[in-house]
């Protein structure tokens, strides 16, 4: 009895053996993958196959495997072969400009348009520069009686030493500083009175600089209207001119502008 159960045994032994070691080209393929476009497995590795073991199918290629860094997606591996302990990486873009590198062109702002404060006015002006200056400005009245010169005008620029005053012929009226303790509303009709008994040929007004001027720029004063006090009718309105109002030198650039 013991020998027989020995011999059994054995038996199972190599019979198992012997199915283990069947050809291999009869065992059924269930763990083989295929990479044949159309195969029923299409390429992926059968159930239960492990990598490297005696029945798993042959290496299958994974697309895009040593794809060079920072290569966009999508895009395949160039042609040009890449030397030991180098990459195929493409070229990077410029580098934006430094904002502080950008010369910003500068413009100029252009003056302010100067507007006359008046209509029908007429625009007495010269550069003063220095001190102690004076332009004379006239105009023929024709040699009536007058008791007085009225000045009708507006003054712009607000000074303690610049002054302006009245001539009928030869005859100068007040020194008058344009300060705004004596005109403080600028651009504003003021009247401006010269008393005087004569027989007027030519009646002016003046403009120019006390001795503590330190600028330098073109002054301005603007006449709305002259009225001979006596002689109404030998007076100036600048409705439609300047009213033959003239400069009486070529000093300092005088000018004459009608504002219609």
């Amino acid at each position: 009895m013991r020998a027989l159960g020995l011999g059994w045994s054995t038996g199972l032994v190599l019979a198992s053996l012997a199915a283990c070691s069947g050809d291999p080209d009869t065992a059924p393929e269930t763990g083989r993958a295929s990479n044949t476009p159309g195969s029923p497995s299409n390429g992926q590795a059968g159930r239960g196959s492990t990598p490297g073991s005696a029945n798993s199918g042959p290496f299958v290629a994974i697309d895009g495997f040593g794809r060079a860094p920072g290569m966009a997606i999508g895009q395949g591996a160039g042609d040009e072969e890449v030397e030991d302990g180098e990459t195929n990486t493409p070229p990077l873009a410029p580098a934006a400009s430094d904002p502080d590198d950008v010369e910003i062109p500068v413009f100029e702002t252009p003056p302010p348009e100067v507007v006359a404060p008046c209509s029908g006015c007429v625009e007495l002006s010269a550069v003063i520069d220095d001190i102690n200056q004076r332009s004379d400005f006239s105009f023929n009245a024709g040699g009536v009686a007058i008791t007085g010169v009225t000045w009708t005008l507006l003054i712009p620029f607000n000074s303690d030493q610049l002054f302006m005053r009245s001539f009928v012929n030869g005859s100068d009226g007040t020194y008058t500083f344009m300060s705004a303790n004596l005109f403080p509303a600028l651009n504003t009709r003021v009247q401006f009175v010269q008393q005087i008994n004569a027989t007027a040929t030519t009646v002016g007004f003046a403009i120019g600089s006390a001795g503590a001027w330190t600028g330098d720029q073109r002054i301005s004063i603007f006449i709305d209207s002259v009225t001979l006090e006596g002689a109404p009718n030998a007076g100036k309105t600048f409705d439609t001119d300047a009213g033959g109002i003239t400069p009486r030198s070529t000093e300092r650039s005088p000018s004459v502008v009608f504002h219609p």
